[in-house]
Order: C-alpha cells, then structure tokens, then sequence
C-alpha cells in the first residue's frame, strides 16, 4: 500500500533570508539548522580485556566500572546473611528482643542497601565524569 502524501512536499524551499531560492542554497527551509561536520569512520579507543585492565599501570583503563555491579551483589548479599546472623543472636538472646528485631532488622537491611547503591553510583558518577571530560577534551573542546 502506498501512502498517497508520499510525493506531496507541503513546504517550499527557501533561500536566504527565507525567500524561495534554489535548492541547496543557505536555509533551505524555516527550521533548518547548519549541518556539522560528521565524525564518521574515526576509530574508537581499544577495548581492552578485564586482566589488561587489572595490570595496567598507567590506570588509563578502569576496572571499577566493570565490576560495580559484582560488588554491589555481593555487599547486598553480605547486607543480607547480616540481618539474618542479627535476627538470629536477637532471638537467641532474649525472645522480645527478637521479636522488635524483626522489625529493625528489615530497616537496617534496607537501609544498609540503598546507602551501599547511593556510594556505588557515586563511585560511578566520578569515572562517568572522567570518560566525559577526556571526551571533551580529545574533540577540542578545551
């Protein structure tokens, strides 16, 4: 099925100062932008291995932003078997404590958690930066 708007063009192409001109001529249209320069074909920095990354002496390549994730699981599960061995010696200490200890426990838990997620983002956000600002710079921008 074709769309029968297809060959209508419902703006005409302008010139400068937004007269009708030739096509290709500086603002060809209302809305049209200068076009840049494409920054095509441009090779990208090499990707290098986790353990090239490890010993790399010159810490041009980061290994923390690869294993933020591994160390956020493992802290929630460490967070985790902390609630639990806290429930357990509450229980095993006096029964009332226990049973308040129920109550905190998830909270500490929780809260635990969100603060190990906030640091780890943080963490990220400072080599985000870095990656941004070494963008920057390689383009010229300062």
């Amino acid at each position: 099925m074709t769309n029968p708007y297809d060959n209508q063009n419902p703006q005409p192409e302008y010139g400068q100062y937004g007269q009708p001109g030739q096509p290709g001529q500086y603002g060809q249209g209302p809305y049209t932008q200068p076009s840049y320069p494409q920054q095509a074909n441009q090779p990208g920095p090499a990707v290098k291995g986790f353990l090239a990354r490890l010993f790399d002496l010159s810490f041009d390549h980061y290994v923390t932003t690869s294993i933020v994730k591994i160390i956020f699981v493992i802290l929630v599960v460490l967070q985790g078997i902390w609630a639990l061995l806290f429930l357990a010696f509450a229980f095993d200490l006096n029964p009332g404590f226990g049973i308040i200890s129920l109550v905190v426990a998830p909270i500490a838990w929780f809260l635990a958690v969100l603060l190990t997620r906030v640091g780890l983002e943080s963490l990220v956000v400072v080599f985000k930066i870095k990656e941004d600002l070494g963008a920057i710079r390689n383009r010229g921008g300062f």
